[in-house]
Parts: C-alpha cells; sequence; structure tokens
C-alpha cells in the first residue's frame, strides 16, 4: 500500500455589498413557502424493476404577520397531478408562523416497465386559516393560500436524462457505517427567458459530516455557479422549454450525493398592468399608473412605451385634459372636464419586439354643489349691558354631498328698515367672511332681520 499526504492550496471567496430587490417585500400578510422533492435521490433514478419512493418535503411560512393567536389552523394537500383520489391531507393546529410537513407516495413499477423514462408530477397545496378575518389596506380575508408542483423520474436507460451528473468519480466503496450526503436544488419551477433565478444547493446536508465541494451540470443557462453553493442563471431566448439542472456534492468523506431539477423555459413577454388612484371626479386629478416588467435581459423600450385614454359614454375626447405627451411614460396626471365612462390603456414592448398590453375601464362621477344649512334663534333681545345690542348666535351645519371640503362661508344680513315685512330693496351687509361655522351677529335697531350663508368647495 501507498500513502500520499499533501497540501493544496484552495481558492477562497469572500462576498460583500448590497442585496437589491426587483420587487417590494411584502406589507401585508403573505403565505410563502416551498416544496422540496426529497426522494428519489438523485432525481430521476435508475429503475431497478420495483417500486419508487417519492418523499416530498412541504413547508410553508407567513410573512409580514405576527398575531399567532388568530391562526386557526394548517392544512397540507398532496397528490398526483391529475389524480384525484391520491389526494393526501394533514392538518396542524400549531400557533406558529412556520410549519412543516413531509408526504410519502410510490411510483408503481409497472408504469415504469417497458419505457425509457418515466415522471411522475405532483401537486401540493398549503392553506392557514385564521379565526377572524384579517383585514389589510387592500383587502380582507380569512384564509391564505400557496401552490408548488415537484416532478419525480425515473429511467431504464443506461444513463439519466440530460447525460449525467457531473462531479468527480466516487473513490471505492468505504465502510458501512459511513453514510453519503444528500443534494438538494431549490430553483423556480418555471422561468422567463432572459429572466435571472437563484439556483441554490443550500439545503444539501451530510448526516455525518459536512459537505466540502458542490459540483453543478446547468447545460444552456448562462451565469456562473461551477463548484459555488448558490447562483444566479438565465436561459436566452433560444432555449426554451425545460432545462435539466443537476447538481453532485461531496462530502468531508469523499463520498457523493447527486440529484437534478427541471426548469421551464417560457417565452419572455413583457407583463403589463393598470390602475386608475385619485379622486375619480370631474375637474380632479386623476392618476393613470402603469406597473409593467420584462426580463432583466430583454428589458422594455421605454420609447415605445405608449398610454391611450378615451371616452366611453357621457364625455368626450376633447374632455381629457392633461399635460405633455402619453408616449414614453408610465404615470400620468389626468383631469376629466365632464363625467362619464372612460378607458385607459397601457402598450409596452420589449427589445425582442414581444409586446403586452392592458386596459382597464373607469367612471368619473359628477362634481355636485355643497348643501348650505344653518340655525338661528327666531328672537334676540336687546342687552342694555351690551351697548343695548342684540346677539344672533348662529350655527351652521353645511357640507358637501360628495366629501369635499367647505372652504369658504359668506354671511351677509340685511334690516327691514322700514318695517313693512319686505326686504326687497334693502342692501345685503356682508359681517363674515372668515369661513366661520360658529359665530355672533350683533345688530341694534328693533326689526326684522335676514341672514344669508353662501358656501364655496
Amino acid at each position: 500500500h501507498y500513502y500520499y499526504t499533501a497540501d493544496a492550496k484552495v481558492t477562497t471567496y469572500s462576498y460583500g455589498g448590497t442585496v437589491s430587490f426587483e420587487y417590494g417585500l411584502p406589507d401585508e400578510a403573505t403565505l410563502t413557502g416551498s416544496a422540496i422533492l426529497e426522494q428519489p435521490n438523485p432525481n430521476p433514478i435508475k429503475f431497478d424493476n420495483k417500486n419508487v419512493s417519492v418523499k416530498i418535503a412541504l413547508k410553508g411560512e407567513l410573512l409580514s404577520y405576527k398575531d399567532i393567536s388568530n391562526i386557526s389552523e394548517w392544512i397540507f394537500y398532496a397528490k398526483e397531478k391529475g389524480n384525484d383520489s391520491s389526494l393526501q391531507t394533514k392538518k396542524v393546529y400549531t400557533k406558529t408562523l412556520t410549519t412543516n410537513e413531509t408526504f410519502k407516495f410510490e411510483i408503481p413499477k409497472e408504469k415504469v416497465a417497458g419505457k425509457s423514462n418515466y415522471s411522475q408530477e405532483y401537486e401540493l397545496s398549503i392553506v392557514v386559516r385564521f379565526k377572524n378575518e384579517v383585514v389589510t389596506k387592500r383587502s380582507k380575508f380569512d384564509s391564505l393560500k400557496e401552490s408548488f408542483t415537484v416532478k419525480a423520474g425515473v429511467y431504464t436507460t443506461s444513463g439519466p436524462p440530460g447525460g449525467g451528473f457531473p462531479g468527480p468519480t466516487s473513490p471505492p466503496e468505504l465502510p458501512r457505517e459511513l453514510k453519503p450526503p444528500v443534494a438538494l436544488i431549490n430553483a423556480p419551477k418555471t422561468v422567463k427567458a432572459g429572466q435571472e433565478f437563484v439556483a441554490s444547493a443550500a439545503g444539501s446536508y451530510d448526516p455525518d459530516g459536512y459537505i466540502t465541494d458542490y459540483f453543478w451540470d446547468t447545460p444552456n443557462a448562462k451565469g456562473e455557479l461551477s463548484t459555488l453553493p448558490r447562483g444566479t442563471l438565465w436561459y436566452d431566448k433560444d432555449h426554451l422549454g425545460e432545462q435539466t439542472l443537476a447538481l453532485t456534492v461531496m462530502d468531508d468523506d469523499k463520498m457523493t450525493g447527486s440529484t437534478s431539477t427541471e426548469v421551464n423555459v417560457i417565452e419572455p413577454k413583457p407583463d403589463a398592468s393598470i390602475r386608475v388612484d385619485g379622486t375619480l371626479k370631474q375637474n380632479r386629478k386623476v392618476i393613470i399608473q402603469s406597473y409593467v416588467s420584462s426580463p432583466t435581459h430583454y428589458p422594455i423600450v421605454d420609447a415605445k412605451t405608449k398610454f391611450t385614454i378615451t371616452a366611453v359614454s357621457g364625455g368626450t375626447n376633447s374632455d381629457i385634459k392633461y399635460s405633455g405627451s402619453l408616449n414614453g411614460v408610465y404615470s400620468k396626471d389626468v383631469l376629466f372636464k365632464k363625467p362619464g365612462k372612460y378607458k385607459a390603456t397601457i402598450y409596452v414592448e420589449n427589445t425582442l419586439g414581444l409586446t403586452a398590453r392592458n386596459e382597464t375601464t373607469f367612471d368619473i362621477a359628477p362634481d355636485q354643489k355643497p348643501f348650505a344649512y344653518f340655525t338661528m334663534a327666531g328672537t334676540a333681545y336687546r342687552n342694555p349691558s351690551d351697548g343695548n345690542q342684540a346677539t344672533l348666535s348662529i350655527d351652521d351645519m353645511s357640507y358637501s354631498p360628495d366629501q369635499d371640503m367647505v372652504a369658504r362661508r359668506l354671511w351677509e344680513y340685511r334690516y327691514d328698515s322700514d318695517n313693512n315685512g319686505n326686504f326687497s330693496g334693502e342692501p345685503w351687509v356682508i359681517f363674515n367672511n372668515e369661513n366661520l361655522d360658529r359665530l355672533n351677529l350683533k345688530v341694534r335697531d328693533v326689526g326684522q332681520y335676514e341672514v344669508r350663508l353662501t358656501v364655496f368647495e
């Protein structure tokens, strides 16, 4: 026997900087989680003429929510796609923001026999129910749901689909008490071409030690993983359809474990949505806001972005007022001179010439006049201790029926100088123009007075 001992200069990695997101982190209760295929391992696995065990770990997590006392139950569902009779259900009544369940299935050997390869897809869902309805800024609900899909495969040919697993050849068989590492891949099931995504092997583990090396095989993918536990990948427009990610991990005993998963790459079409905010009333500022996205490597061409705003009924296009152009912008302040039904449309195009269009129809309500109303006593007496003046106490209860603000109150009175019961020809005198809703009018002459209020929005 010969033995060789050596010291190796191993490349190390150090990372630092700022993590940025292309989306806003949830600010309201959100259910998320993951579904990881733990068996078969590797996936796909070589067929040995017996039923194939399938094990799926399902995890649910509540984000931006803290009231665990309001959680009623967690419900986990799992079934073979298209086979409702295979449905398995598990309930968890623990009041916690994170919970896990494991589901076990079998792929019968009869389904594999005679085929070069066979895959079975599983549909999984997590539901969290609340005792009392959760009310947020945008909605209210008594439960949340998140769904996942996982695919397990078997092959009968000499090697797995995609040309096998990368990495070094396993050393001669080691003592039986040593256990090999378990390779696990976490990656999205569906991505758009040009869209960057993270492929991670961080969930991999070694039952009796630790993992020392990661070996990836990512055919057709752009980006770099190599020997890193995680990294960012993307596929170009020429590689649509199912793509394979394969992983081999090696532990401190030089034992290896392998697995693979599939990523479905779809056409890199942009997405566009449109929303109308502001005060939806004539002569008020209305904000037409669009939300658009496109894969990072096939971005939106700003110059080709176009808003369209048209009248449907009630008003005309000439009643739509805005400043500047509707092209090349993603938000526009608009004023509608007449009430009616209007339509707003957003059109976007990315660098591949792929387009998206979205529209919304909305109503502009009429601006209603304010309602003027006040009360005061019908009789007042002069007060000798106040210069012989009479005080009329006035309380205003005017309002705007469409919730506008009353910005000005003009108070006037006139006096029946000839005491004939007719105020015609008597001049109006302004006694307050300060937008007061409670005030006193002091007068000295005996007789009849008439008080008038004019309110302005």
